[in-house]
């Protein structure tokens, strides 16, 4: 299904549909499933670089909803014509974070509102929440219900321990695992990266206790099983990452 309206978008965006948000790309030869908090905004507009080269014309950004397709995940491997196909990931701790500045943090610095999509949960989310009490509201939503900021990264990817796609590749290799998709489609390097929350070097101390390690640790145990990150006990275990 095809993107064609705002307000198909965002029906289809809501959390209990759970259909994956593709972006297939013909001009590139590229099946991209988007999981958010993971440089997907980065890649969105790289491949909106190259439709405008392409194109040989400033296209505005809304031009890539032309080549948005919601799709039941058990229908990815099947799509037609084929077409190789990626998603990135990243470790699930520092994605939390990310998440949090994002959905949390920002818009209350800005003076903006909490974002409509948690209002499905009631009251459990609030811009003056604290990042332990996000973290626990998180952990008690299951994945069948989670907004796709804080889903697990599995559900967009794997079923039943097995990849959807072709290839996964690593936020936190960004570069070598980007050149990997160049190979195998017509995407160029990212000249620069987009839309980045954390762009700065963070620390897991500064956000986590063993307490919330642990429970991030229950929540995304799929996501640490199958993504090979490590599950940490001790916030100083961890490198500083972006």
């Amino acid at each position: 299904m095809t993107a064609s309206s705002t307000f198909w978008r965002a029906v289809l965006k809501w959390p209990r549909l759970q259909r994956l948000e593709v972006l297939d790309v013909p001009e590139l030869e590229a099946r991209i499933v988007q999981v958010p908090k993971t440089g997907s905004g980065t890649i969105r507009m790289q491949v909106l670089r190259q439709l405008r080269e392409e194109a040989g014309s400033n296209l505005p950004k809304e031009a890539l909803w032309r080549y948005v397709r919601f799709v039941p995940a058990e229908g990815l491997p099947g799509l037609a014509p084929p077409r190789f196909s990626f998603g990135f990931v990243r470790d699930p701790y520092t994605r939390l974070v990310s998440c949090y500045r994002h959905k949390i943090l920002g818009p209350r610095r800005r003076g903006k509102r909490l974002s409509p999509l948690f209002a499905v949960y009631g009251r459990a989310f609030s811009l003056q929440m604290g990042f332990p009490e996000f973290v626990r509201a998180v952990a008690a939503v299951p994945d069948e219900r989670a907004e796709k900021h804080f889903r697990s990264q599995t559900r967009f990817l794997y079923r039943q321990g097995r990849p959807l796609v072709d290839f996964i590749g690593r936020l936190e290799r960004f570069d070598e695992d980007w050149a990997e998709v160049c190979r195998h489609t017509r995407l160029q390097p990212v000249a620069r990266a987009y839309n980045v929350t954390g762009a700065d070097r963070l620390r897991l101390a500064d956000w986590y206790d063993p307490a919330l390690l642990a429970l991030v640790g229950r929540r995304y145990a799929e996501d640490f099983a199958l993504l090979g990150y490590p599950r940490l006990q001790d916030p100083s275990d961890a490198a500083e990452g972006g």
